[in-house]
This record gives structure tokens, C-alpha cells and sequence, in this order.
């Protein structure tokens, strides 16, 4: 999986990372992203989907970095 950020967020989750990585207990920089990544999904889930979990799905995504 390849994904694009911004300088500046990425810069700001990765000191993020480092200032609370030993506090929350996140295993490696992959867990902190999947961490983050789950919680967005199930934010969504909850605002669209009336909290049912989306059914999985890997076909390919659209590829490409953002325009801005």
C-alpha cells in the first residue's frame, strides 16, 4: 500500500508518533497508521452506513497523487 500525504502531515503524525508512542502502546509506525486508518473507517461507517461495517473489497483504487 502506497499513499501520499503532505509534508506537513506527515511531519505532524510522525512527531505525533514519537511524543506518545510509548504512552498509547502502539507496537510500530504501521499500527499508529492502521490504528488511525480504523478509526476513520469506523467514524464513517457510523455516519453512512448506520454503523454496519462495509463488506471488503480489494479491486484496485483509482491511482495517482491529489491534484492539490
Amino acid at each position: 500500500m502506497t499513499t501520499y500525504l503532505s509534508v506537513a502531515t506527515r511531519d505532524r503524525a510522525r512527531a505525533t508518533y514519537r511524543a506518545t508512542t510509548h504512552i498509547e502502546g502502539d507496537k510500530s509506525w504501521s499500527d499508529f497508521v492502521e490504528r488511525a486508518i480504523l478509526a476513520e473507517v469506523e467514524r464513517r461507517e457510523l455516519s453512512h452506513n448506520a454503523g454496519e461495517r462495509y463488506q471488503g473489497d480489494s479491486s484496485p483504487l483509482p491511482a495517482g497523487r491529489p491534484l492539490s
